[in-house]
């Protein structure tokens, strides 16, 4: 079942979403991975996903590929909530 990731960053900054993101999301979306948003936020950023499953959301944030890329950029660790996703349309 499709997975929906939404991640508070407060204090980080577009630059370091920016950076991460370059070899993160930009240089080819993680396995799993159907969507991805980011928006400012009044004190940093949000990421809004939809993923295939959560454990496909699981498998990528506790890959040592993602942990090294936000403290390697200096991501402050995110408030993270994940909720199952009852319906995805994709655009064609």
């Amino acid at each position: 079942m499709a997975a929906h990731l939404i991640a508070t960053v407060n204090g980080g900054t577009l630059d370091q979403y920016d950076q991460a993101s370059a070899s993160l999301i930009k240089a080819g979306l993680p396995a799993g991975l159907l969507h991805h948003v980011c928006v400012p936020t009044d004190d940093g950023f949000m990421v809004i996903e939809t993923w295939e499953s959560e454990k496909a959301i699981q498998d990528f944030i506790g890959s040592d590929r993602f942990r090294q890329e936000m403290e390697t950029t200096g991501v402050p660790a995110p408030e993270m909530e994940i909720r199952p996703v009852h319906y995805v349309a994709v655009s064609p």
